[in-house]
């Protein structure tokens, strides 16, 4: 190849990268790539964009709601992204990316993006006509100017009759930068009712109960020092699949430094299948196993005895008829309320346990104090795990009780290690047990506040600290509403009556939250409903008035490294907003000063970053904003090193003043099944149990429009065990209907033998026009336990049947239901 030819090899070099990572191709396109000034690539098709010339280089952040958070480096040309590739952090340990971040060349120009604001043509403030939502919905394109004054005017009349908490401001995940700051603020100076979590909460409300930390998973070291660890229990977690950019590579380090992996999961998973040990237990027996792990631990006295000496409860006396601990200011004239009592060997005497200190303290036994017979915590611990011995519960459970033993043994005698849940634990309706469960099980073996050990999936990351932005000085909060109370309160009025949503950030109305038919219910009864979104999703269907965000790269703002990321990210503007969407903080801005809060709001996003930015005093904007990222070095790689944030400051194996649900009280971890109960009342004519896995093709319900993605995953379907299938006259690749007494949805069949039988999955995510009929959160429900509050997506039966003769046509040929589907209706062009 030489010049005369018109084309010059290091060109065709480039673009042949280029035109690879955009998923074009072909042989006749290569050999017509020419340079040119303005930009023509091809003599047959001068229409095609050149993929020759000098790109720009913008870093910016990837921010969906993943562990990554990955810096990205974005290259543009003639106005255009043209590819992404991962841009090395301030720690280049941390540079990664995946495909779903390298996607965005086809992401930010899909056609399902919002272009301008909408209003639904048959709704007005004073007619809310609420049955006009949803799919046959018509919208109109109205100015942003028009959009915020009947948000703001409507927002008021309603605080006027019926007050500001009638209003609720719905936030989700769906970007992790600081628009939610800005949000929360504004909800808090109008007095809104403002959004709690009701989503994978479970595993750490039930370890707060022990340790008195932790909401959703618990605070963990930090992921680079996981290669420290000598044993991993990863539990209900498919790491390898959905953790890949950051903390699978941490556990590979471990293995690679001789660690053991063990893996609990009802599936054999990627992960499982890298492990040495797999467990597989059976769906909500996971309570069982802990307990058996404790059993063996106590029956081979692998328990850490300095550690549970010094920093647990261990020794503490309990009141053997009435349950209460014996407090110190019962027994010593200057004795503490908050301190409880235990015995000192050799003296036989009663001693104040103070946290964080060691001592001849005894850990067994039953003692008499003026005449009253106490008995240790440890021994009351004891003799509860002695009901659960392996070879007693493997049945139940699934696991062979060798194995059992052989996972607790690594855990206790190999030095420091831990146990990695994911949030999976906790969508079973009880899941909460479990966080209590484990918590007790590492205190055993000693695994806190050591080089190694592990408490979550994933580490904390770093967030910037903004102080009492999101509730400022002379605001007036309102009150906070979890997510499974949502429908309640907009039908009945329980506990009060929300009458508007102004959602951000979310396609969980729609589309994500269970028991689906029952929130798009709830919807209908609102007077307005407001979402801003960068795509139309389901939720967006069902919307009043749409607001139109740009993709995270036409808009400036720092991403949180929350989840596994140890840096702050400053996500850079690579493009202007395309067509006339407007950065989320252009909505609240403007809001805030329809409703008189105008001065409590800088003018531009740039100022509310710097004064965020301000108040942490461990990052400097300019150096983050040159820099591109900035680690936080007050964040300690090494978690639980100081006394623990509960009553006695210590780890508390046994609860004085348990919660307790179904007659069954907590003060220690007792097993509580719902759905998964072997006698569960409509087990035989719901025979299966129903899971919606993560996918590794999606983050949520983000990335479902794809196209490079759904060609190697272009539709729901049901894994099911090749033995559940026959019995039911099911061959691979036949549809069939799913369904239970909430709902149904027909999806394609798929044996897979990873997934033991009576187990069925279909992966989430899905939108509902990527299904033949229905949709996986038909059958999903929204009751919630009393105790863990979160909603239990996995505690779901289902029968599954052949389909009737369906018109598959939507997935055949060249007819991907994504990026080159037909624009929606609320596109606006």
């Amino acid at each position: 190849m030489t010049d005369d030819d018109g084309v010059h090899r290091r060109d065709v070099l480039k673009a042949g990268g280029a035109a690879a990572a955009l998923g074009l191709g072909g042989g006749g396109f290569f050999q017509t790539l020419v340079e040119s000034e303005d930009g023509q690539a091809s003599k047959e098709e001068p229409g095609i964009a050149s993929f020759v010339g000098q790109n720009k280089v913008v870093q910016t952040v990837c921010s969906p709601n993943c562990r990554g958070k990955c810096p990205i480096d974005v290259h543009v040309r003639d106005g255009q992204v043209k590819k992404i590739e991962p841009h090395p952090p301030e720690d280049e340990r941390y540079k990664r990316a995946c495909v779903l971040g390298l996607s965005h060349t086809q992401r930010v120009y899909d056609p399902t993006r919002l272009k301008y604001p909408m209003k639904r043509a048959d709704w007005s403030p004073d007619d809310p006509n609420g049955a006009g939502r949803g799919p046959d919905a018509e919208f109109e394109r109205i100015e942003w100017d028009e959009a915020l004054d009947l948000v703001a005017q409507k927002m008021e009349s309603l605080k006027s009759e019926h007050g500001a908490e009638s209003v609720l401001f719905h936030e989700g995940s769906g970007n992790y930068g600081q628009t939610g700051k800005s949000f929360n603020r504004l909800a808090s100076l109008f007095g809104a009712t403002q959004s709690g979590w009701g989503i994978d909460a479970n595993v750490g409300r039930g370890f707060n109960r022990v340790t008195g930390v932790g909401f959703f998973l618990p605070p963990t070291n930090e992921a680079e020092d996981w290669e420290n660890a000598n044993t991993i229990i990863v539990w209900g977690s498919d790491i390898f699949s959905s953790q890949f950019q950051m903390d699978a590579s941490k556990i590979l380090d471990a293995v690679e430094n001789g660690a053991k992996l063990v893996v609990v999961d009802p599936v054999y998973t990627t992960t499982a299948a890298k492990a040495d040990l797999w467990l597989p237990v059976k769906p909500g027996k996971d309570v069982y196993l802990a307990l058996a792990m404790m059993h063996t631990v106590f029956e081979e006295e692998t328990y850490d005895e300095d550690f549970i000496r010094s920093r647990t409860t261990a020794p503490a006396l309990i009141h053997k008829d009435s349950g209460e601990l014996l407090r110190a200011n019962e027994v010593f004239e200057d004795g503490s309320e908050d301190q409880v009592v235990a015995i000192e060997q050799g003296t036989e005497e009663p001693v104040a346990l103070e946290p964080e200190t060691g001592g001849p303290y005894a850990l067994f036994g039953e003692y008499t104090i003026d005449g009253v017979e106490y008995v240790t915590a440890l021994t009351t611990l004891k003799e509860h795990a002695a009901e659960y011995a392996p070879e007693k519960i493997a049945e139940k459970t699934g696991v062979d009780a060798d194995n059992i033993r052989t996972a607790a043994r690594w855990l206790a005698t190999r030095g420091p290690g831990g146990i990695a849940p994911s949030y999976a634990l906790g969508r079973y309706t009880h899941g909460h047990i479990f966080g209590q469960a484990y918590a007790i099980l590492m205190a055993l073996t000693g695994d806190y506040g050591r080089s190694g050990n592990i408490h979550a999936h994933h580490s904390g990351g770093t967030v910037l600290s903004a102080g009492d932005w999101s509730a400022p000085e002379g605001s007036n909060p309102g009150p906070k509403m979890y997510f499974p109370d949502y429908p309640a309160s907009m039908l009945d009025g329980d506990p009060h009556k929300v009458r508007a949503v102004y959602s951000i950030e979310s396609n969980m109305m729609g589309n994500q939250f269970p028991d689906r038919q029952k929130f798009k219910k709830a919807i209908e009864s609102l007077e307005m409903y407001v979402v801003a979104d960068m795509h139309h999703t389901d939720t967006v269907q069902h919307a009043d008035i749409i607001l139109p965000v740009p993709h995270w790269f036409e808009q400036e703002d720092i991403a949180s490294g929350w989840g596994s990321h140890p840096h702050l990210g400053y996500r850079h503007k690579v493009q202007e907003p395309l067509w006339e969407s407007r950065d989320d903080y252009y909505a609240i801005r403007g809001l805030a000063e329809r409703l008189g809060y105008g001065d409590r709001f800088p003018e531009t996003k740039r100022e509310m970053l710097r004064e965020l930015v301000s108040r942490d005093d461990d990052i400097d904007f300019e150096t983050l904003f040159e820099q591109g990222t900035q680690r936080k070095q007050s964040v300690p790689v090494i978690k639980y090193t100081d006394a623990f944030p509960t009553e006695t400051g210590r780890i508390e194996l046994y609860n004085e003043d348990p919660p307790s649900e179904k007659g069954v009280s907590f003060d220690l971890p007792r097993p509580v099944e719902d759905r998964t109960a072997d006698d569960y009342e409509k087990a035989d004519q719901y025979p299966l149990m129903f899971m919606q896995k993560h996918s590794r093709f999606r983050i949520h319900s983000q990335y479902e429009m794809v196209n490079w993605v759904r060609e190697v995953n272009p539709e729901p379907q049901l894994d099911i065990h090749p033995r559940d299938a026959k019995a039911r006259g099911i061959e691979d690749g036949d549809y069939v209907r799913v369904y239970n007494e909430r709902g149904e949805m027909v999806v394609k069949a798929k044996y897979n033998e990873a997934f033991q039988p009576g187990l069925v999955n279909t992966d989430q995510g899905w939108w509902s026009r990527d299904y033949l009929e229905g949709h996986h959160n038909d059958l999903t429900h929204n009751e919630v336990s009393e105790v863990g509050q979160t909603m239990a997506f996995y505690d779901v039966r289902v029968e599954v049947e052949p389909a009737p003769d369906v018109d598959t046509e939507m997935y055949e040929g060249n007819n991907p239901r994504g990026a080159s589907a037909e624009a929606p209706h609320a596109g606006g062009d």
